[in-house]
């Protein structure tokens, strides 16, 4: 299976010279028709990635602070749903979300506890001091204040990630939640036409603007990784996707401890996807696991649309496509950066990577750690079909089954919901070769109230049609009969 993935991240604007959502739709379609051209060409994308940094943000003291942070996430919602709309057919299962550390609601930190003076004591500012750096610490350090802040109200101070959850619901049209509990802060993407699936995590947690250090929580990445390595995923081309960057120089404290990929690579995960650097890469054979080593490779994002202050100098903004051969265990990351100089008009094209001086990177992909046993997808296509007819979601049956409707047990349920649903067209095209009386009933009933001429002659020539006894299928032969 070969296939590209569009990575963007950091979608937060300039607030004096923002980009219009239009506009970077039309730039990227642009660009998309120019990937076949390209040398080498590059696959368009089947699923997009969005690795934080959704909104700009806005600080604690800023006037109208939420109808601010709010117009953000609706011109953020807006562009999301754009651009699901026009690259992958409105379908929005195939755009991934997570938050980044701009997404995180200032003025609700502030809210959740207070500035402490300095102690002129020695040992209570050494008291201070180790709070500060214990783990899981409510303690924070403003640098533009010179102050102690210390968090008070856990329930208050959770809630910062509460406009990024509304947004996350609102765009996923309520069918995904984004829970408010760090624990729960994970979620899971299937592509299993793809035979790919997707974590996304929070790198947020315990993160604010005075605690810079990306984090997720332990229970969070527990649950993900043991979702990875379920075995309904067997055999799949395994991804997770985070915000923050995991390599962090002398000094640096705004990145994620790279310790946590390990445990990754344990479930099964062969590549990971995040933001936050501002420009791209592929760092590859990031961790090994045991006697047989196994790799991961970690790519990272430019920024799609940061303002020049936050660029990093020389680097101009930039989104990545990854392209994936799960088959020959095989991806290239393909970067694109902003080629023009207007800052609120950019137009894309082509970058280069350093380590290779090419507009692309190659790596390698572990192979699964499981074989993916011969009937699994069939018997999981027909559980999810049984759920969705027993919960009367006529189109979830008719999606779940798809390419599996010749099975006779998934092909109950995909008949039966087509009679449901009541779409004629859909019916038509569906059940043109009907297997039974049953099914060329409800191919006949529908093609009486909808079908076109030919529609009705090539129905009435059928065998099982020309041949039936039954008396509901003579009695729709005769209608038919009377309308040509």
């Amino acid at each position: 299976m070969t296939f590209s993935i569009l990575h963007i991240s950091d979608l937060h604007q300039n607030l004096q010279d923002e980009i219009p959502p239009e506009w970077l739709l039309d730039r990227f379609e642009s660009d998309f028709e120019r990937f076949k051209d390209s040398d080498p060409a590059i696959p368009l994308p089947a699923i997009c990635i969005v690795t934080g940094d959704i909104v700009y943000g806005v600080g604690p003291t800023a006037a109208d602070a939420a109808v601010e942070l709010e117009r953000q996430y609706d011109q953020a919602h807006d562009l999301l749903v754009g651009l699901c709309d026009r690259f992958f057919g409105g379908d929005r299962e195939k755009v991934i979300l997570l938050p980044g550390n701009h997404d995180i609601d200032y003025s609700q930190v502030i809210q959740s506890g207070s500035y402490l003076p300095i102690p002129k004591s020695p040992r209570d500012k050494s008291k201070l001091v180790q709070e500060l750096f214990a783990p899981n610490s409510a303690l924070r350090w403003s640098w533009s204040k010179l102050q102690f802040f210390r968090i008070v109200e856990a329930t208050t101070y959770g809630k910062r990630l509460n406009q990024f959850a509304r947004m996350y619901e609102r765009f996923y049209q309520g069918k995904r939640k984004y829970s408010l509990d760090p624990s729960l802060q994970y979620a899971v993407f299937d592509f299993p036409h793809l035979s790919f699936s997707l974590i996304a995590l929070n790198s947020c947690h315990q993160n604010d603007p005075m605690n810079r250090a990306g984090a997720i929580h332990a229970n969070a990445l527990q649950a993900a990784c043991r979702a990875l390595s379920s075995p309904s995923r067997a055999g799949w081309c395994l991804g997770a996707s985070w915000h923050h960057d995991v390599t962090g120089g002398a000094g640096h404290e705004d990145f994620l401890d790279a310790a946590f990929l390990q445990l990754l690579v344990e479930a099964g995960a062969t590549i990971g996807f995040h933001g936050h650097r501002h420009r791209a890469d592929c760092i590859d054979q990031k961790n090994r696991l045991g006697t047989n080593p196994r790799t991961m490779a970690v790519v990272a994002a430019g920024t799609l649309c940061a303002g020049p202050t936050n660029l990093t100098p020389g680097v101009p903004r930039g989104y990545n496509v990854v392209e994936l051969d799960t088959q020959k265990l095989k991806g290239r990351v393909h970067a694109r950066e902003m080629i023009n100089q207007l800052q609120n008009l950019p137009i894309w094209g082509p970058s280069s990577f350093v380590d290779t001086n090419k507009s692309y990177v190659d790596f390698e992909l572990s192979p699964p750690l499981n074989k993916r046993p011969a009937m699994l997808d069939l018997q999981q296509i027909r559980e999810c079909a049984a759920e969705q007819f027993g919960q009367k979601k006529w189109q979830g049956v008719i999606e779940a089954v798809g390419e599996y409707a010749d099975d006779p047990i998934a092909r109950r349920f995909y008949v039966e919901a087509l009679s449901e649903l009541g779409d004629n067209a859909l019916t038509i095209l569906s059940l043109a070769n009907p297997r039974s009386i049953a099914e060329a009933v409800i191919l006949g009933s529908a093609i009486l109230e909808n079908g076109e001429k030919l529609q009705i002659q090539r129905f009435l020539t059928l065998e099982l049609v020309r041949g039936s006894t039954d008396a509901s299928l003579n009695e729709i032969r005769t209608r038919l009969k009377r309308k040509i």
